[in-house]
């Protein structure tokens, strides 16, 4: 039950990380949609990642767990495709500057910003991973 719970505060995070980032995420008008991304984050992260992780261990060994963000990647995908209302738009990051440590503006298209949501989720997950382990 405990794993349980951890994967489901994991999954909670990785999203709320993911759309605090990327604001351009849209989950639409229906509110179980939350829900159904969230179980989807959850069911990936409990089957998907180990069955695929076991099945290409040697390519992802030599991508260094890389395997996850692609799968992150089909997960984002099947998400925009087959869930009503669920979007990430083209997002413009104006830019920071954090103790003179400047950032420059960079635009993300679409194709980018969804990229951009599933490495923002995998790092989450694998670093929260570390943490909880």
């Amino acid at each position: 039950m405990r794993h349980y719970l951890k994967a489901i505060i994991i999954a909670v995070l990785a999203y709320y990380i993911a759309s605090t980032l990327i604001p351009t995420i849209n989950l639409g008008n229906d509110p179980q949609n939350i829900l159904l991304v969230l179980g989807g984050i959850l069911i990936s992260q409990l089957i998907l990642h180990p069955i695929f992780s076991l099945v290409l261990l040697p390519i992802n060994i030599i991508t260094l767990g890389g395997v996850s963000l692609f799968i992150n990647l089909g997960l984002m995908y099947v998400f925009i495709k087959y869930l009503p209302g669920f979007s990430i738009g083209a997002y413009g990051f104006p830019g920071a500057n954090i103790q003179g440590f400047i950032v420059p503006p960079v635009y993300l298209n679409q194709m980018m910003a969804i990229f951009a949501v599933a490495l923002i989720i995998t790092v989450v997950q694998k670093v929260l991973h570390i943490i909880f382990e």
